[in-house]
């Protein structure tokens, strides 16, 4: 487990909200970010379900809202 410091802001498919703990199981396995959304909920998410926000600053664009990786395809 790591604690972010500074926090990342990130999209998920539950919205946005800030990454404030990263849990890495090992080399099998993919990172799990906890992220406190901005609803309250503190939930936690697959690497692959994680965006980055926007950042202006360094000219990042916002993030198209990520689909679970475990929904099917359409």
């Amino acid at each position: 487990m790591t604690q972010l410091n500074p926090e990342l802001w990130m999209m998920t498919p539950k919205g946005e909200g800030l990454a404030f703990l990263v849990t890495d199981y090992g080399m099998d396995h993919n990172k799990i970010f906890t992220i406190m959304l901005n609803s309250g909920e503190i939930l936690d998410f697959d690497i692959k379900d994680c965006r980055r926000c926007e950042n202006p600053s360094f000219c990042i664009d916002a993030p198209q809202q990520p689909r679970p990786h475990y929904a099917q395809a359409k």
